[in-house]
Formats: structure tokens, sequence, C-alpha cells
């Protein structure tokens, strides 16, 4: 049987990435969530840089920075259900589908914007865990 482990070899565009993790025997499940937290960092960064090719997220951005509504009522916000609209570039090159995954994708960056932007932690490598300093210094060299 194989060593287990998890591996991840990005080479996209601009974006070299290289992590992995080799299971050990005596290895504590908490290390290996704190390695799917870096690689989900790594990640979830370069998926709104790529949502970005067909997302305006600054539009969505200015909508909720002008909502003055509660969390649950975010998504029913007028102004903002037409930001989402409005945020994808292009429309009339997708079909009804595509449309509909972008506009879901839109408003879950919406809804993490807004909890971001009220203080809250929304993503597990927010926590101060000591195994992530070196991949915070390096995310924001990167930007």
């Amino acid at each position: 049987m194989g060593a287990e482990g998890v591996q991840l070899i990005a080479n996209l565009d601009n974006w070299s990435c290289v992590k992995k993790l080799k299971i050990e025997k005596d290895m504590q499940p908490r290390e290996v969530a704190e390695f799917l937290i870096s690689l989900n960092m790594s990640v979830n960064k370069k998926s709104e840089d790529f949502l970005s090719k067909d997302i305006d997220f600054s539009i969505i951005k200015n909508a909720v920075d002008s909502c003055a509504c509660e969390a649950t009522k975010l998504l029913e916000n007028q102004a903002l259900k037409k930001a989402i609209k409005d945020s994808i570039k292009n429309r009339a090159a997708y079909d009804n589908n595509s449309l509909k995954v972008l506009e879901e994708l839109a408003s879950i960056f919406a809804v993490r914007y807004f909890l971001q932007k009220a203080g809250l932690k929304i993503d597990y490598y927010e926590a101060e865990l000591p195994s992530l300093k070196l991949a915070r210094k390096l995310s924001k060299k990167v930007k």
C-alpha cells in the first residue's frame, strides 16, 4: 500500500503553486486540517482572480457598501440584486444556465464581502494559526 498524502500542483497563467503533505502515521488530525486550510487559502484567492474575468466585483462591493440592511435581508435588497446582474461581464455571451451560476457565485461573494466588512472571520485561514504565518506572509507579497 502506498503512502497517503495530499498534493496540489498548479501551473496556470501566472499562477504557480505546489503544496504537498505526506501523511505520517503519528500525524494529528489537526495537522492535516491546517494543511487543508492553507491549501484553501491559496485556492480561494485564485478562485476570485479567475472569477473576476467574468464578474466585476467592484460593482457588488459598491452595492454592499451602500446597503444599510441586515445580513439576513442582504440578498433581498433590490439595489444589490441589480448590482449582481450588472456585475456579470458580457452577459450576452452566456446561456441562461451559465448566467444563473455566475449570479449565484456573485451572490456568494456579496455575502462574504458583507460579513468581512462587518469584521467577522468567515474562513478557517483567518484564525491565527502558527502554521499559516509563512503562507500569510507569502500571500501578501503576491498581491
